[in-house]
């Protein structure tokens, strides 16, 4: 049991730094951004705060909506929240990751932090330690609405984008690119990688708690039988 959660700990966690490696290529590209990132940008912009506390503030908001109407979340997901974002601002500090000044060098690192959203979001996925935030706020909003999930996100990214325009976040082709092409893109990488996300049972708090609580208990000793009393042997009897 050890052994398996330090395993899928460390895909989380890998597949984490994969993607905040993926969005802060996409934040340097400088051509628009997809439109969660929209949002965070204008709040880091608007109340001068890092990117990634604008995300973990988004981040918990959402989940907190999804809990209060019945979804359910996992260590991954709280990870999602509060390490990604980290990461993220380390990157950001460190700036090894260059802020590209014309359009189709930044297209092309567009291009490149898709990808490795969607590769970062495949580890992560893998690990089924919990949905992402936003997954499940989709989930609670098809589930109560009665409408499809991607109409529900399209509506609820849509809002994000404007929101996060008035705030001053960077709205532009790459917002467009990013809007049509990411699900496309993450699509043809589960294909190829031959993932079915919709297969795989995320885990969420309290099944590993009761998981690790089962591992961890002590085990109740086996019954032992009685023992009988033997009979003396009888003199003349033989052995």
């Amino acid at each position: 049991m050890f052994r398996e959660y330090c395993r899928r700990t460390g895909i989380l966690l890998g597949g984490l730094l994969v993607s905040a490696v993926g969005i802060t290529m996409m934040l340097q590209a400088n051509v628009g951004l997809e439109p969660w990132s929209v949002l965070q940008n204008g709040m880091s912009i608007f109340f001068g705060i890092t990117y990634g506390t604008a995300a973990m503030i988004v981040g918990a908001a959402v989940i907190a909506v999804a809990v209060l109407c019945g979804e359910s979340f996992g260590i991954g997901t709280l990870a999602n929240i509060f390490i990604c974002p980290l990461f993220i601002d380390g990157l950001l500090y460190l700036g090894w990751i260059p802020q590209m000044q014309s359009l189709w060098s930044g297209l092309l690192m567009l291009l490149g932090g898709m990808e490795l959203l969607a590769l970062g979001t495949w580890m992560y996925m893998r690990s089924a330690l919990g949905s992402g935030p936003r997954d499940a706020l989709m989930v609670v909003l098809a589930r109560k609405t009665g409408r499809s999930v991607g109409f529900c996100r399209a509506v609820v990214e849509l809002i994000a984008i404007f929101v996060g325009w008035r705030l001053g976040g960077q709205v532009g082709i790459g917002t467009i690119v990013t809007g049509v092409g990411v699900g496309t893109l993450f699509n043809l990488n589960f294909a190829l990688l031959r993932f079915r996300a919709a297969d795989l049972h995320q885990e969420n708090l309290p099944e590993t708690i009761r998981r690790i609580r089962q591992r961890n208990a002590p085990e109740e000793p086996a019954p032992q039988p009685e023992a009988t009393a033997e009979a003396p042997d009888r003199p003349g009897e033989p052995e």
